[in-house]
């Protein structure tokens, strides 16, 4: 073969060596880094849903108590909750495993180019209300100071025994003089709502609607059935609202991907190198088959055609388990801040990178034995140990075949005729003069 067919193959072969390792990192890209399902589950590995339901709780337990330490609840009505233990029941890792699923899908899907708009704040307006039936069910509610409190023409005692039983409930009715009943019904509304803010109507309401039950039970006004249903009616109302009240201050996001004001432009850049990099992983392949057919149309030797690819399998194959491998463990160290904690994120963006040169690394397994195979072939078939396989398969013996090809000159597209003389099948230089 000559110098310049030579140099063009070699030429060939190293482009060929690019595109291979190109596709090689843009298909193990593509199956990890470039995935949404694989970057989600990593994360979950990586222990960031973990933390950051963990920071969720610890922002939502200072918000209940500062809410709750501010806002006025009248007496009668006990939180047995902190807002840590608040916190704790009510926000849910499962709740943060499934928004932060769905921000990054989102997420990817604007990566990947198939949606324009990106919101990747985490979303907690869905968890209020386990966190509101958590401070339900933490409300004790003590019906007789609750009404008792606020007037002094009501006596507390016999209120309680209003609940006891049906005969307590009769004994504990009191007759009161006319008007009155009017005048300690006016100085309940008063008090209550000199004790709660304006703002809590629908709290003030309910609790205005439960002074006035008991106070049809003290007077006889509804039967006892009546006012136990419509006192548990009541208390359930109290609770509800005053969660309610509690839960509307929360806040409505929690952390999110970056802290920038405009995420398209923020991962506009991510998203064309995510683009294109899923193109390469059809285009880079094909690129090589190419490489490979324009190799055989330079050389026209097959022989020459599998050694530049079994190279460049080898080469790609060495320089893939380096990354994976030998490169990886110190760029991943080195990629971790020395001092202080970047968050949750960072280590779930690092594992998904660590991942995705493990991937190439373990690729890269399969095309270096691909090359080894494909170079122990042509060493095997040089040596004349595929004889029997070319036999079976009706293809002439390598010495004649290159024989043959001699005599068609480098046209004739054998490069292996290019020797002077080429050994036949019992390893005998054949004579080329035509002399016996």
């Amino acid at each position: 073969m000559s110098t310049g067919r030579t140099v063009a193959l070699f030429l060939i072969g190293t482009l060929l060596t690019g595109t291979l390792f190109g596709a090689t990192a843009a298909v193990g890209a593509d199956r990890t880094a470039f995935d949404a399902e694989y970057t989600s589950n990593t994360f979950e590995e990586e222990g960031v849903y973990t933390e950051t339901t963990a920071q969720i709780r610890e922002d939502v337990a200072t918000d209940i108590d500062e809410i709750l330490d501010n806002k006025p609840r009248p007496q009668g009505v006990r939180l047995t909750l902190t807002g840590e233990e608040v916190a704790e029941q009510g926000v849910t890792e499962a709740f943060v495993a499934g928004e932060m699923d769905r921000v990054i899908g989102e997420l990817y899907r604007y990566l990947h180019g198939e949606r324009d708009d990106l919101d990747i704040q985490i979303d907690l307006t869905g968890m209020k209300a386990t966190v509101s039936e958590t401070i339900v069910d933490g409300i004790e509610i003590d019906t007789p100071t609750l009404v008792g409190s606020k007037s002094d023409r009501v006596d507390s005692e016999r209120i309680a025994r209003l609940s006891e039983s049906e005969s307590a409930y009769q004994d504990a009715q009191v007759d009161l003089p006319p008007g009155e009943r009017e005048d300690i019904s006016k100085d309940l509304k008063a008090n209550v709502r000199a004790e709660l803010s304006d703002e809590d109507e629908a709290l003030t309401a309910a609790v205005l609607a439960h002074q006035q039950t008991v106070l049809d039970g003290l007077t006889g006004e509804i039967s006892y059935e009546e006012y136990v249903d419509q006192v548990a009616s009541n208390e359930q109302r109290i609770k509800e609202e005053l969660a309610a009240s509690a839960v509307g201050d929360v806040r409505d996001q929690g952390p999110a991907f970056g802290e920038d004001a405009d995420p398209e432009s923020a991962f506009a850049p991510f998203a064309r190198a995510i683009q294109w990099g899923t193109t390469a992983t059809w285009l880079l392949p094909m690129l090589s088959v190419g490489l490979i057919g324009l190799g055989y149309a330079i050389s026209r030797s097959k022989e020459q055609t599998a050694s530049m690819t079994a190279g460049a399998l080898l080469w790609t194959g060495i320089v893939g388990l380096l990354v994976g491998f030998a490169v990886r463990p110190a760029f991943i160290d080195r990629l971790r801040p020395e001092q202080g904690d970047p968050g949750p994120l960072f280590d779930g963006l690092v594992g998904v990178i660590d991942g995705t040169l493990q991937t190439i690394g373990q690729q890269s397994v399969v095309l270096f034995v691909a090359g080894a195979f494909l170079s122990a072939v042509i060493v095997a078939d040089r040596r004349g140990l595929l004889r029997p396989v070319r036999e079976q398969l009706g293809m002439r013996p390598r010495a004649e075949a290159t024989g043959a090809g001699a005599t068609g000159g480098e046209t004739g597209g054998s490069s292996v005729a290019d020797d002077a003389a080429t050994e036949t099948a019992t390893g005998q230089p054949e004579d080329r003069s035509g002399k016996s």
